[in-house]
């Protein structure tokens, strides 16, 4: 066991504190520094930790933005009313039990989430199956990989990522199946891409969508949406054709007969082109790269995952590679990556309600015998598969379900027919919210809010997607009265009655967890920690990141157990009874949800750079929302055409369930007929973008992971006559929500969208007829005007131009500084507002005040444009600017202006804008 030095306190009040990312499974190590007078937290990458070296994202760069308390919740509620601790946890158990006696334990569900800690997690799944007596408890990271833990449990017996980050170097061919790498994990795709400019390895792409990923890319495999298993049946035909297989590596697997019989559909080239409606020869190409490189990864993502038929595409891929034995060595394997910072934490706790605590099985008797035995429970563990994450809406709505307990996730936003979601819990007689933040549209349902530690505030441990085990630590004081998710549910489990939660400190349920890893284990179990199960705090504290198995006995540990599945052949050995591998017989099936007339179009679903899910914390971070600061939609320009719908304009996205309304984007990286819409805008930050209500609960029969890259759908145009655009000052903001919600939620808004900037919120809202602008705005800069001249120290200034010369402006101002400022006019006359965002906290000298009303720079200010770069906040002209003057590579940009030169995702940008210089 290896142990760091995580503290270094230096000038008598910065404190550097090592600790983990929030935000996606890679992993990331932070060095925060934390100002213990200010509070204020500095954050840079851990050149030490072995998932990142130092690299961060534009989100982990952020972090130490996203902490400010105007949207965190800082205390217990009780049907909206605070309340004390006590008197909330007294009130949930008396609840509690009252349902459970009335009902059973199978009438409560928790639904818990990546974003918790591995400790939180543990204790959660504990108390659940455990002492509840019910399997009722999923996780979000149900939405993202459960198909991968589904097809790694039926190819090798065990939920277990045989590759490392470490064989990205080693690789010599790289394939990134259904995933943008290079926004939703970028530091691992800076990684790749260093590789392949040092070492000249080969990188394909396969996505329906171009992506920023095909930048580094020497052939994107734009196939059908939905076809991956189709393709890789069709690889695994080529292989076992041109007599690429291993048959020393096949003498560990079982079921290699049924797996080629089932793939005769596509014994030829042009069967799979035709198929997948992509070219023979990049097939073709395709398939002789893998044939013939022997150090081949495959990184796979949501675009595999998120299907009808997710594990059956997992285990497509996964087949090719035992076919050939390009598993279990350096710079070979199916690399699952997982989208949150402890989703593998909570597969190695069994938070999903199919799976039991360290890898235990859940049909298993003797598994749950086990389980029983070391947690001391006089329950009888459950052998029933609990309600997971699609199912819970029709669970609420039909009363099996009577009480739900929400931890760290915001399901009315993420799931699909996430309207069902909200009206289950409407129907629900007991529902708990544990959350750091009050912006969560789940919060509203809660008859019981918990207020949980944030990032910054909580102490344990995650797992990244390549097994290392990291802590994450403390930086600052819980704020308000905010609890750990761990205490809470502990205090809970107290109130209940049920022994064994009698935890003080985070390292008492971690060293608990390490140690029902190595319980009667004996190599069974691939996850295996024991050899951390008798650490002291000191030891806990200075954890270094440490990738499992970490066995208690020094003998039993390889030294080169970083892979899984590899050495002497006559060694391997899987999970499965019989300690061989399964290739799976896969009969490829198209998505389950089938174009029409009336919905002929297409919609897939995903991540953009700068945000994160529903943007509980990435929404509160300036520079994240200055990139992309409204929801929008990807479409080709010929469908926009079709459509009569114009680039930058407004437009409804409609399903057979629901509408959306978004901003249209022009992209040529769509297929005809299919369109892009982020998962990320909520009720806080839009009008009408909550993508999941448009989904239907379509499941992958194995995994019951929900198909998200596949919904019918019809676009239309939004006809906008005139604009509102409303910037204000953090502090005006809040002073005057009430009369800023009265305008957004007036039945004359077509659609608003609103984004937190520097130093300043901004708020755009679009109307069809310039007459109902008096129904609100008049009323509005009245009241407006009122508040002001209540006090002495604002001034307020207006142009002299009329509502109804189609154009008003007005700005208010306290003494030098602005406060807010208004623009009203025709939709298409509406200037820019990216120099405006820039004036707030700045002194005005009330000489520029005609230039803060024209919304254009005086003489001698510049204006930087649209941010491109997050990470340092460049502007597009300031881009621009410096490639004019001789920048012609994006390395000599960065030399300039530093931008792409930290996470890199701006960098297709960059490249874009020096194209288009000529």
């Amino acid at each position: 066991m290896t142990t760091v030095a995580v503290k270094d306190i230096t000038e008598g009040k910065l404190e550097r504190i090592k600790t983990t990312c929030a935000y996606c499974g890679v992993g990331c190590g932070i060095v925060a520094n934390v100002d213990r007078v200010t509070g204020e937290i500095g954050i840079e990458g851990d050149q030490e930790h072995p998932a990142n070296f130092g690299r961060l994202c534009s989100k982990g760069s952020a972090l130490g933005e996203t902490l400010a308390l105007d949207q965190r919740a800082l205390h217990p509620t009780v049907d909206k009313l605070r309340v004390s601790w006590d008197h909330a946890l007294d009130f949930t158990a008396s609840k509690l039990s009252k349902i459970i006696e009335t009902y059973g334990a199978d009438a409560v569900m928790f639904y818990v989430s990546g974003q918790l800690l591995t400790e939180d997690y543990y204790v959660a799944n504990k108390l659940m199956k455990g002492f509840i007596g019910s399997n009722n408890i999923d996780s979000n990271s149900r939405l993202c990989m459960s198909s991968a833990v589904a097809g790694y449990l039926r190819a090798f017996g065990s939920d277990t990522v045989p590759t490392c980050y470490e064989d990205i170097e080693s690789s010599d061919l790289f394939i990134i199946v259904g995933s943008n790498m290079a926004w939703c994990h970028p530091v691992l795709f800076q990684r790749l891409k260093a590789a392949k400019e040092q070492d000249g390895k080969k990188v394909v792409v396969i996505d329906p969508r171009q992506t920023d990923s095909c930048a580094i890319a020497d052939y994107h495999l734009a196939i059908k949406p939905g076809t991956d298993a189709a393709l890789f049946n069709g690889l695994l035909a080529y292989l076992d054709r041109e007599g690429f297989s291993d048959a020393s590596y096949l003498g560990n697997c079982d079921g290699v007969d049924a797996a080629l019989n089932a793939v005769q559909a596509f014994d030829s080239i042009k069967k799979v082109a035709d198929y997948c409606e992509i070219s023979e020869g990049l097939i073709e190409r395709f398939f002789e790269d893998f044939a013939k490189t022997r150090k081949t990864v495959s990184f796979y993502s949501m675009g595999v995952n998120q299907s009808s038929s997710g594990t059956d595409k997992v285990n497509a891929l996964i087949n090719c590679h035992l076919f050939t034995g390009k598993i279990g060595y350096s710079g070979a394997g199916p690399f699952s990556i997982t989208g949150q910072p402890n989703a593998m934490g909570g597969r190695e706790v069994g938070a999903l309600a199919n799976l039991l605590a360290s890898h235990l099985s859940l049909s298993s008797k003797d598994d749950r015998k086990l389980l029983q035995k070391y947690w001391q429970t006089e329950k009888t563990i459950s052998p029933h598969v609990g309600v997971k994450a699609a199912e819970a809406a029709k669970a609420m709505q039909s009363g099996k379900i009577k009480a739900i307990w929400i931890m760290a996730t915001n399901p009315v936003v993420s799931l699909p027919e996430a309207d069902e979601f909200a009206k289950g819990l409407a129907m629900c007689e007991l529902v708990i919210v544990s959350d750091c933040s009050k912006q969560s549209d789940t919060a509203q349902y809660a008859n019981v809010f918990f207020p949980a530690q944030g990032w910054s505030e909580k102490s344990g441990t995650v797992t990244n997607s390549e097994r290392r085990i990291s802590r994450q630590r403390r930086l600052l004081e819980p704020a308000g009265e905010a609890k750990a998710d761990w205490w809470i549910m502990k205090e809970l489990a107290q109130r209940l009655g049920y022994e064994g939660f009698d935890y003080v400190r985070e390292s008492d349920i971690f060293q608990e967890h390490a140690r029902l890893s190595g319980f009667e284990n004996d190599g069974a179990r691939s996850f295996d920690i024991s050899g951390l199960a008798d650490i002291s705090q000191r030891q806990y504290d200075d954890l270094a990141p440490i990738q499992w198995p970490i066995f208690a006995r020094e003998d039993q540990t390889d030294k080169s157990s970083a892979r899984f599945f590899g050495g002497q052949l006559e060694a391997v050995r899987f999970y499965h009874n019989n300690k061989k591998a399964r290739l799976i017989p896969i009969q490829p099936r198209l998505p389950q949800s089938k174009k029409s007339r009336r919905f002929p179009l297409v919609l897939n679903t995903g991540r953009i750079r700068d945000q994160w899910h529903t943007m509980t914390r990435t929404g509160m971070s300036p520079r994240l929302n200055q990139h992309l600061a409204e929801p929008f939609a990807l479409v080709h320009p010929e469908d926009l055409k079709r459509y009569d719908i114009n680039a930058d304009q407004l437009m409804t996205v409609r399903s057979n369930r629901e509408t959306i309304t978004v901003r249209a984007v022009s992209s040529e990286g769509q297929r005809l007929g299919e369109v892009f819409v982020p998962m990320h805008w909520n009720n806080s930050f839009s009008s009408n973008a909550r993508v999941g209500k448009l989904i239907a609960a379509n499941v992958c029969p194995v995994s019951s992971q929900p198909e998200f890259k596949y919904t019918p759908i019809a676009v239309a145009p939004v006809k906008i006559s005139h604009s509102f655009c409303l910037l204000a000052s953090i502090d005006a903001w809040q002073q005057y929500s009430s009369l800023i919600d009265r305008a957004k939620q007036s039945s004359e808004q077509i659609y608003w969208a609103q984004a937190r900037q520097a130093g300043a919120y901004e708020c755009l809202m679009e109307l069809d007829i310039k007459e109902q602008a008096s129904i609100w705005l008049e009323p509005f800069l009245q009241r407006l005007k009122q508040s002001i001249n209540e006090d002495s120290s604002s001034h307020l200034s207006f142009t002299k131009v009329s509502l109804a010369n189609d154009t008003l402006r007005f700005a208010v101002f306290s003494h030098d500084e602005l406060v807010m400022v208004g623009l009203f006019g025709k939709h298409d006359s509406l200037p820019k507002t990216s120099w405006l965002r820039e004036q707030f906290g700045r002194k005005i000298e009330f000489s520029q005040r005609a230039a803060i009303l024209a919304a254009q720079p005086s003489e001698g200010v510049e204006d930087v444009g649209q941010i491109v770069c997050a990470c340092f906040t460049v502007g597009e002209k300031t881009l621009q600017k410096v490639i004019e003057d001789g920048c012609q590579t994006a390395d000599a940009v960065g030399e300039r202006l530093k931008a792409g030169t930290n996470c890199g995702s701006c960098i297709p940008h960059i490249n874009k804008l020096i194209a288009a210089a000529g």
